[in-house]
């Protein structure tokens, strides 16, 4: 199938929409990552992923963890932590929240068609006043709440945007989720989250909403841009006979070395006075302390505040 212009406007002919039953965040980011490697755009067009997740903290592909997450609270309160393949900054999930991927051919990638159209939809069918940014965030009128943040990845001439979509949340929980006590005690290149001014959800300004009214509504201006779409439902994202190499996804998303191993390069100070290098997840240096102490002390920053 050809695409009938590359620009932000243009219409193309037909669409799929994925809608997974998952709850898990580790099986929605495979099967996100596996619709990026296979699914195809010429034969059925665009696709749109929908998905929502049990209590997360989700970074992206290049940030340190321990600067973005408080982990100890994340391991205390049974809170999943995840490294996702793209860009940008650190996102909270739960169930009342919603995710949204959209994916194309690298010319058709448009944030902020995107924006747009989520925007307008719920704008027109709530009454909400929610406004696109510069930043391809969305934001909550009045006072500029953030009800959603955006991160892409593009290769091999194709790419997915998708963001997270505040409806209703736990203000206080997702705020100490993110709040680390680390942020004066590391030096790093990676790349840190801009914390936003304000919050908000949805539901502050709309106490009837529910999160299966906005999947409806976004579903429905999306389909609208297309002459048909055909819609799926994933009982099972892990279905390897469906979506082979689906686990091995999966499991790399689960496992220490991507999650902690591929953390840029960073140095910590301890509160004694010494200064720990990490690379890779492993201690590569310790300094103002005796040699003696050294490999102790290694184990015990581990344990205690890389929390693995």
């Amino acid at each position: 199938m050809r695409f009938l212009s590359s620009s932000c406007n243009a219409l193309a002919r037909v669409a799929t929409v994925y809608l997974s039953r998952s709850t898990c965040i580790f099986e929605n980011l495979a099967f996100e990552e596996w619709l990026f490697r296979n699914h195809d755009l010429a034969a059925k067009g665009e696709a749109l992923l929908v998905w929502s997740n049990r209590p997360t903290v989700v970074i992206g592909r290049h940030q340190n963890p321990w600067i973005e997450a408080n982990v100890p609270y994340l391991q205390e309160h049974g809170i999943a932590l995840v490294r996702r393949h793209s860009g940008g900054g650190t996102v909270y999930h739960d169930l009342d929240n919603v995710n949204f991927s959209f994916l194309t051919e690298h010319a058709r990638h448009c944030r902020p068609r995107n924006l747009r159209l989520i925007a307008a939809a719920l704008n027109k069918e709530f009454g909400f006043n929610l406004t696109p940014t510069k930043r391809d965030d969305i934001l909550l009128q009045p006072n500029d709440r953030k009800v959603s943040g955006t991160a892409a990845r593009i290769a091999r001439n194709r790419a997915y945007h998708h963001l997270t979509l505040l409806v209703n949340v736990d203000l206080r929980t997702l705020s100490a989720s993110l709040r680390s006590s680390y942020l004066d005690k590391i030096e790093t290149n990676a790349t840190r989250s801009t914390v936003a001014a304000r919050v908000g959800y949805l539901r502050q300004d709309r106490k009837n909403i529910d999160k299966d009214r906005v999947v409806e509504t976004v579903v429905r201006a999306f389909s609208e841009q297309f002459e048909a779409v055909e819609s799926r439902i994933v009982e099972n994202v892990l279905d390897q006979h469906r979506f082979p190499g689906v686990v091995e996804t999966y499991d790399e998303l689960r496992g220490w070395q991507w999650l902690f191993g591929h953390t840029p390069k960073f140095t910590a100070s301890l509160p004694s006075g010494v200064s720990v290098t990490v690379e890779k997840g492993i201690i590569t240096s310790v300094e103002n302390a005796a040699v003696e102490s050294k490999s102790l002390l290694g184990q015990r920053f581990c344990q205690k505040m890389l929390a693995v």
